[in-house]
């Protein structure tokens, strides 16, 4: 079973890739929540755990829900979050754009390396997910 959640995963992440210029009139805003690591489902989250030291996108849907997973990889100290800037659909996609935010300059940060990811969480849409 696991293997095929990972195959199904594999597949999600790798249909999403595009690069088509969509206008402002083409895309709808969608209602999301960052999910905490605690409420992510469990079958998901050890994938991302599996994976979260390389840069990775996934996604994942349980219950009438959609879960997007985007992870920048391993980074040298702490202070690092991700910036969901948008999250929008089209006629035949999902498309989301995070941002990588670094520690700001003089702030303390924990030295010990970090994987940082978000989650995201919307109701479900039978649509390619591409990741900006």
């Amino acid at each position: 079973m696991k293997k095929i959640l990972a195959l199904l995963l594999v597949l999600c992440t790798l249909s999403g890739c595009s690069s088509t210029q969509i206008t402002k009139d083409e895309k709808s805003p969608v209602d999301f929540t960052v999910v905490e690591k605690s409420a992510v489902p469990e079958d998901f989250f050890v994938v991302i755990e599996e994976k979260k030291a390389e840069k990775f996108t996934m996604s994942y849907t349980i219950d009438g829900y959609l879960y997007i997973a985007v992870g920048y990889g391993k980074q040298n100290s702490g202070g690092y979050s991700i910036q969901v800037e948008d999250l929008y659909e089209t006629k035949s996609s999902i498309c989301i754009n995070t941002t990588l935010v670094g520690p700001r300059e003089g702030e303390a940060v924990n030295k010990m390396a970090t994987c940082p990811y978000v989650v995201v969480k919307t109701e479900y849409m039978d649509k390619n997910i591409v990741f900006e």
